[in-house]
């Protein structure tokens, strides 16, 4: 038996028209997020649903945002009938900031510091801050400070490599498709300020407005015609990223090279697993995704979603060039 035995020897016409939409909800109402509580609540086996499992079951919205539109965690799964699922008193951020004005400069300092000792990485972001910090907030600490930048140097932290760069959009989508690769589903908020991202959240929110408008962007980037560049993109909000042009892939089918894009678009239909082994680098360690040509582009087949199928980096590389390594056949 060859090595090709286990990989299917057709592309179907299910795998190779599909576009992927993001998850989140169209509207934030309150019925919408009461609805969306009572999901998730009817899933959870825990005791207390907290608004960080919250944000790991649901993806659809963030737990800040509950507490925003619905007046704090413990009101929201009150109003959505789970009150008994609230495990403890949630300090929200207005009341971070309020505390923050009776602690001294020294105050703010030491408590990055403790913050950042529980990572190891030597590195503090907002987002991590204001996950674990219980007494203020990276917004107390900005407006104390003058800049989040200046505050890090007081407090003797490295700032974070992926700070002060002028990013394209070009390479943030490409970015936010490496962490979507790597995690087998859509990254939260949080998440894009963690490796493998190499561009913070904020700078999405920064760019884009929202994170959900970022979000959208990213879709249309990814769902484009190959040929064609993506219709209605949100405008970047960084004046120099307007100049930046997306080279027009015209020509693609007939280049061997497969772009960002079009990996994620194979990737994304093949749900991130190579199809021999049904690995993925969301649940095993080191598992490289390769988009690979079915038809192998030396024997004509072309550079398209239907000429290509998600391996890994072990099952692509071990095929081999002999006879006795019999190629899949493209539709």
């Amino acid at each position: 038996m060859g090595h090709f035995d286990t990989i299917p020897r057709k592309v179907t016409m299910e795998r190779t028209h599909h576009r992927f939409e993001i998850e989140f909800l169209d509207e934030y109402t309150e019925e919408s997020l009461l609805s969306e509580i009572r999901r998730v609540a009817a899933k959870f086996d825990g005791e207390f649903l907290s608004e960080k499992m919250f944000e790991h079951l649901s993806r659809r919205v963030s737990a800040s945002t509950v507490r925003r539109k619905l007046g704090g965690w413990k009101e929201a799964l009150s109003a959505a009938g789970f009150g008994h699922l609230y495990g403890g008193r949630t300090v929200s951020e207005k009341m971070k900031l309020q505390s923050a004005k009776r602690l001294s400069n020294d105050d703010l300092i030491s408590e990055m510091k403790r913050v950042q000792t529980k990572f190891g990485s030597g590195q503090l972001t907002t987002v991590d801050f204001d996950r674990h910090s219980t007494i203020t907030c990276s917004a107390a600490v900005r407006n104390r400070f003058g800049s989040w930048k200046t505050a890090l140097e007081k407090a003797g932290i490295p700032q974070s490599k992926m700070a002060n760069k002028r990013w394209t959009d070009e390479q943030c989508f490409e970015n936010l498709a490496a962490v979507w690769t790597q995690l087998g589903r859509q990254p939260n908020y949080g998440e894009m300020s963690q490796p493998p991202s190499m561009i913070n959240s904020k700078a999405y929110e920064t760019r884009w407005g929202t994170w959900r408008k970022a979000l959208r962007a990213f879709v249309a980037w990814a769902n484009a015609d190959s040929e064609n560049r993506a219709q209605g993109w949100p405008e970047s909000a960084e004046p120099a990223a307007k100049s930046v042009e997306v080279t027009a892939t015209r020509t693609e089918p007939h280049r061997r090279q497969v772009s960002p894009r079009l990996r994620f678009r194979v990737l994304q239909r093949d749900h991130f697993k190579c199809i021999a082994c049904g690995r993925s680098p969301a649940t095993h360690l080191n598992v490289v995704l390769h988009a690979d040509h079915v038809l192998p582009f030396a024997h004509g087949g072309k550079t398209v979603v239907e000429n290509l199928q998600t391996l890994c980096q072990d099952c692509n590389l071990g095929k081999g060039t002999s006879p006795a390594c019999s190629r899949p056949q493209a539709l």
